[in-house]
């Protein structure tokens, strides 16, 4: 099924209410993660954005001293679904295997909140990161950005925006299977093998973009970016399922990357499908653990 872009705003709603009910992949819980969240501290804030109070997860491990790196999350969901109590588990273990301060960002969704919204409120966060750094206890010059699928699609398009705007730099981009590529049609990504549909690819592009000119803006389509704003960008780690209708505009978003002078490293998991990371499925610990000792060395 096609979703076109006419739909009502009722119609979306009716949409984006289907979506977040159920999911492709429940996650899967194990006491090793629970544990993980006991043993960090989090709190709730209140970031302001230009579109607004954001709300963001604190999660600081008992481990360490300030001034601390930091790392600042954006969940998956096709920039539909919400965020997810699996995604502070993620963000747990990410905090007491770097050391790190963590910042969980609880984005705006569409389609109630379309495109720039979303990405708006995350650059914003990442912004107020810097800013904010003496007070959270925080080095700016390790503040490292990462996502999952759509939370890839944000780090990708703000270290763009950033590059354009020289307003900060990261030390480091975590893209983890990242939604690249809006403008290729979902039938020519499909993969029968795996989970995900390609009405549902549909319904994500519809909700997020608005109007079908949106699929070809490059802060959508980040493959779509002009080379000069792949330059300079900063190191980048990308995680690729190979299952994943996604794994094809990863690549070639990784090519794009190395061409432009960029030091990627790029690790893919052949038998995984889109969502394994976060969501705990088999070789989850593998892909965590590459993501957590890349962390540790950006970090020194």
């Amino acid at each position: 099924m096609t979703y076109s872009f006419d739909m009502s705003p009722e119609a979306k709603l009716a949409l984006a209410g289907e979506l977040r009910e159920g999911t492709l992949l429940p996650p899967t819980i194990t006491p090793e993660m629970e544990a993980d969240l006991a043993a960090v501290t989090v709190e709730e804030l209140a970031v302001p954005t230009r579109v607004g109070p954001s709300r963001v997860m604190k999660v600081t491990p008992a481990e360490g001293t300030a001034p601390r790196p930091c790392f600042i999350n954006f969940h998956g969901g096709g920039f539909v679904r919400g965020y997810h109590r699996r995604d502070t588990m993620f963000c747990a273990q990410l905090a007491r295997a770097t050391g790190a301060l963590v910042l969980d960002v609880d984005y705006r969704l569409a389609p109630e909140h379309p495109f720039p919204a979303g990405l708006h409120e995350c650059h914003d966060v990442v912004a107020w990161a810097f800013e904010q750094a003496g007070a959270l206890g925080i080095d700016p010059a390790r503040i490292a950005i990462g996502g999952h699928s759509a939370g890839g699609n944000f780090t990708a398009s703000i270290c763009q925006m950033a590059q354009e705007s020289g307003a900060f730099r990261v030390c480091g981009q975590l893209l983890d299977y990242p939604f690249l590529d809006a403008a290729t049609p979902p039938e020519d990504k499909i993969d029968p093998r795996s989970i995900m549909p390609a009405e549902r690819m549909h319904a994500f592009n519809v909700l997020y973009c608005q109007v079908p000119e949106n699929m070809r803006n490059p802060l959508v389509s980040p493959v779509l970016a002009a080379p000069e704003l792949l330059e300079g960008q900063p190191p980048a780690l990308m995680i690729v399922a190979g299952l994943d209708p996604l794994r094809h505009e990863a690549h070639r978003y990784a090519g794009q990357l190395i061409a432009a002078g960029v030091d990627i490293e790029v690790r893919q998991f052949d038998d995984c499908d889109h969502g394994w990371v976060v969501s705990g499925k088999a070789r989850h610990e593998e892909a965590r653990a590459r993501i957590f000792g890349w962390l540790n060395r950006l970090y020194g």
